[in-house]
């Protein structure tokens, strides 16, 4: 009777660690023989010897199918987040090119009112004469 109890004991406690870890990723909670007999506290023969090993498999073999559609829906979801994320940066940058339309046609408005032909606004700048050193010079 100690022993039944026993079984029982163990394959509950061996159960409710598949049930956990069948939605968490391969990586967080791996389901394989070792894995489970030290989460669930019980050493790897009892798991044989009560046959559960068939029972770990099966779940292992859920959590990869689980993984694997999570994965494929990922690919997805990177798809829809840089399209998103593209999205997002092409109206910043249209936002930024219409203010600075604006500051070129303030600009422009505002030499005209103050007598300054709007063109030479876009005259190069003239370079510097750099044929006398400046060195050493007193102020």
């Amino acid at each position: 009777m100690g022993c039944k109890s026993k079984q029982a004991e163990i394959s509950v406690a061996v159960r409710a660690y598949l049930s956990a870890g069948e939605s968490r990723p391969p990586a967080q909670c791996q389901l394989d023989v070792a894995h489970v007999a030290a989460a669930a506290g019980v050493s790897r023969t009892s798991i044989y010897k009560y046959g559960l090993v068939e029972e770990i498999r099966a779940a292992a073999q859920r959590q990869r199918e689980r993984a694997g559609k999570l994965a494929g829906n990922n690919a997805g979801d990177r798809q829809r987040e840089t399209i998103q994320r593209l999205r997002q940066e092409l109206k910043q940058s249209e936002e930024r090119n219409r203010l600075l339309l604006v500051q070129l046609n303030l600009t422009e408005a505002n030499a005209a009112r103050l007598g300054v032909d709007p063109e030479e606004l876009y005259q190069p700048l003239v370079k510097p004469i750099r044929s006398v050193s400046r060195q050493g010079k007193a102020r």
